[in-house]
């Protein structure tokens, strides 16, 4: 795992302490090397970075400014290192059980694209275009939908870097990415088999940013992720299959 990626870094925040031993134990069990980033924890942003970065009358919170600035420093850190592509990860993250083999499946097939890229790691209760279910893998060229798990290379933090030089954001971290990377150049992938969940999704955490999910008891979002991976994903991809092989393709 740590040979196909120069740099694992973890999201996190200072007082989070069960997450920061969630990562410790979820990492350690796959035998995966990493970093906490820890600078920028939303009550100690200083307002003169903030003022430099965001927009003003933006409505980003302060905990979603918080992530914003950690994710600049990690890449601006990853390219003063040298690294040619890191793994980003959030402190909820859950990896699939089988996550190291598919992750260096995933890499070689990383190594075929044109510098400039991002794959999405996660994804599980999340709506696609029926085109995810039909395609053969293990890359399907989407836009990010979250930023719980992700892989960059070197070229796409050094087109964003760039960008944030000249300008301020007006978005949370993954809608910036998700409007960002198309107007640079740089594409975007998901796996047609997630490799990362949210433990503030499927129960492990509250959500600590998610104001729809914060709406709600943690049962609630239990069942409701159940229901999102069956019917988005288990249930459509079959029926969009069995279309498919009745001469009925789908859009």
């Amino acid at each position: 795992m740590n040979r196909v990626v120069d740099a694992v870094y973890v999201m996190t925040v200072r007082s989070f302490a069960d997450r920061i031993a969630h990562m410790k134990s979820e990492l350690g069990r796959h035998g995966i090397d990493f970093e906490f980033m820890l600078e920028h924890d939303a009550d100690q942003m200083a307002p003169e970075v903030v003022a430099r970065t965001f927009a003003s009358g933006s409505d980003i919170s302060r905990g979603a400014q918080s992530l914003v600035l950690k994710t600049l420093d990690t890449w601006r850190l990853a390219l003063a290192r040298g690294h040619r592509r890191i793994l980003i990860l959030e402190d909820d993250a859950l990896l699939d059980p089988d996550f190291n083999a598919r992750f260096v499946q995933a890499m070689e097939a990383a190594d075929k694209l044109e510098p400039g890229w991002l794959i999405f790691l996660g994804g599980h209760d999340t709506k696609v275009p029926d085109r995810f279910f039909l395609t053969q893998g293990p890359l399907v060229e989407l836009p990010i939908a979250t930023a719980e798990g992700y892989v960059c290379d070197a070229e796409a933090l050094r087109r964003r870097l760039a960008w944030v030089d000249e300008h301020k954001i007006d978005l949370a971290l993954d809608l910036f990415m998700r409007k960002l990377d198309p107007m640079l150049g740089t594409r975007q992938y998901w796996l047609t088999r997630p490799l990362v969940e949210q433990g503030s999704v499927v129960g492990l955490f509250d959500s600590a940013l998610d104001g729809q999910r914060k709406k709600h008891s943690r049962s609630f979002n239990i069942l409701r992720n159940r229901w999102n991976k069956f019917q988005r994903h288990k249930l459509r991809g079959f029926l969009v299959r069995l279309q498919a092989r009745l001469g009925r393709m789908p859009k």
